[in-house]
């Protein structure tokens, strides 16, 4: 059996290894007058920078648009556009606007763009055939000056309301920074809200439990062993009741610092470490944010400073520590809880139970069993751990859905004694979970090799096989044969859905010719609009095809007329 390495390392090579890497924030470093304010109207936020979110961390300011579309977006400052990128999901239209001073602007979930763009890229989708775009302009090919019209605020992508994203990114590294340091910081007199405090025992206990406890403001803990600290904490802005994220937590003991986070700046290589820093178990149970205010070996993340024995107190027997964690907003008004930690001697000895499955964070990883072969690459978890596995009829049961992984790992499964080989160019690698209590299933994006079935997943889950021979399912809104469009009213609507491995591609055509036609995901709404798109007056012949990740289509034809 091999040797399990501790979790958490000594305290001189931990303070060591994320001394090198963690950030100092230096907000005073941003220029505060470059860039002005990207709407005209008053600032109101739904979400701000570093906000918690499934899987990421908020990389810009979801500045409120009065609860509709089309409000005036003006460039933050001289420059030329950069990219331009369209997608059902994600940001939607958006826009990223290279300056001078070495910074780039983002523009997210747009409506439409300025006229000069909009045909740039308008050009392009005809030329590729695509309604889903990214494009890189050449330098100084779309200049804008600051102030300069360059869209509609809107609703598209993975949008929940209209409102404009915005961030501002180091033009480098492309490392999202909070625009509050750019002094875009809006009125804020409220104190964060800490909604709980938590104790973690990692390898020792807590008045007795050796799971997470909930701690009062002013009590005093009985502890042994190693510890660490978690709290749920909220913030709110002047003139919004929603809830945002924090911009700094700190804990003493006895009055000296072992752990501040801050939300500065990430990469979005990193930025799913989230995972991480809060409580991602609670998190997939019960959709609750906590943050757990202590560092695992393997989190990339560098917006910790201040970090002794990564945030873990090592508590002895006969000795009292006073805690303090204080939770702060960017316009530094702060929250804080106070406890006592009284150290005892521990009834029963930590002991190091050896793994059955060894998963080290810091090497590569591979696992092998009747009909299943998977491979985690370096760094790709947080920890060490013990992967579970079994197998249920045709279902391998593989780690626990509520532990989370950073990045890809290699799943290969065997269907040869499941599938046959006639049908193997349709099976597809299904994940089962559950989440919140309810059972949930993702179809991956399952390639034929060698003949192995192979996905590359980042959950662990139930997985096993299905076929999908389902094509997927055209249904149109407002057109049947022979419906008659107008120029107020120019657009045909369909819903277009798939069961099983997911939308590929679809394809409009005109009398013949290929016409661009939108898709909004989250509504599932394709889109084609005859008077953007100079259909004329006629009768006309239309063509929707739609196919999904195995090669399944679907075709809808009919004819229709415009009339004015």
């Amino acid at each position: 059996m091999k040797v399990i390495k501790p979790l958490y390392v000594s305290l001189f090579l931990t303070t060591l290894a994320f001394g090198q890497r963690a950030e100092q924030p230096n907000a005073d470093k941003y220029p505060k007058t470059d860039f002005i304010n990207p709407l005209e109207i008053k600032n109101f936020l739904a979400g701000n920078f570093g906000e918690l979110r499934s899987n990421h961390f908020h990389s810009g300011l979801d500045i409120k648009t009065q609860q509709k579309e089309g409000l005036r977006v003006l460039a933050a400052g001289d420059g030329y556009i950069s990219r331009i990128n369209i997608s059902p999901t994600g940001y939607g239209n958006a826009i990223y606007i290279d300056h001078p001073n070495g910074y780039t602007t983002v523009y997210g979930h747009l409506q439409k763009f300025d006229d000069v763009i909009k045909e740039y890229v308008r050009k392009k989708q005809y030329e590729q055939k695509t309604f889903k775009i990214e494009l890189y302009p050449e330098k100084d090919e779309l200049k804008v000056t600051k102030g300069q019209l360059i869209a509609l605020s809107g609703n598209s992508g993975g949008s929940g309301g209209p409102h404009l994203h915005f961030e501002i990114r180091d033009t480098k590294t492309e490392e999202p920074i909070n625009p509050f340091y750019f002094g875009f910081d809006i009125p804020d007199t409220s104190k964060p809200s800490i909604l709980g405090t938590y104790i973690y025992p990692i390898k020792g206990k807590a008045n007795g439990a050796t799971s997470r406890i909930t701690v009062a403001n002013g009590a005093t803990i009985n502890a042994a062993g190693q510890i660490g600290f978690g709290i749920k904490t909220y913030d709110k802005h002047n003139g919004a009741e929603n809830n945002n994220g924090v911009h700094q937590i700190e804990v003493f003991v006895n009055d000296e610092p072992i752990y501040t986070y801050t939300a500065s700046r990430f990469s979005f290589d990193e930025t799913r470490a989230i995972n991480s820093v809060c409580d991602y178990s609670d998190l997939m149970r019960n959709n609750s944010w906590v943050y757990q205010a202590f560092v695992k070996d393997g989190n990339p993340l560098r917006v910790f400073s201040n970090l002794q024995n990564n945030g873990i107190l090592n508590v002895e027997a006969g000795q009292t520590y006073s805690v303090k964690i204080v939770s702060s907003d960017y316009a530094k008004n702060s929250s804080t809880v106070n406890f006592k930690i009284n150290g005892i001697t521990s009834t029963s000895e930590h002991i190091e139970t050896p793994f059955s499955n060894p998963i080290y964070w810091n090497k590569e990883n591979s696992f092998k069993s009747e009909g299943v072969e998977i491979f985690f690459p370096k760094g790709i978890f947080y920890e060490d751990f013990d992967l579970s596995y079994k197998k249920v009829g045709t279902k391998h049961h593989v780690g626990d859905w509520n532990f989370p992984v950073h990045q890809n790992f290699t799943i290969a499964l065997d269907p040869s004694s499941d599938i046959p080989a006639a049908h193997l160019e349709k099976a597809i690698i299904v994940r089962q979970f559950q989440k919140k209590g309810a059972w949930k299933k993702s179809f991956e994006n399952t390639v034929l090799k060698n003949g192995k079935l192979i996905a590359k997943v980042r959950e662990f889950g139930i997985f096993s096989i299905e076929i999908d021979y389902t094509k997927p399912t055209i249904t149109p809104l407002n057109i049947k044969e022979n419906s008659q469009f107008t120029k107020t009213n120019g657009k045909i609507n369909f819903t277009i859905s798939d069961s099983q491995s997911g939308i590929k591609e679809y394809n409009a055509y005109i009398d013949g010719k290929w016409i661009l036609a939108e898709y909004d995901h989250k509504i599932k709404r394709l889109s084609i609009d005859l008077n953007a798109e100079s259909i004329e007056i006629g009768e006309h012949q239309l063509e929707l095809n739609v196919k999904d990740e195995k090669n399944n289509t679907s075709t809808f034809t009919t004819t229709f007329k415009k009339v004015s």
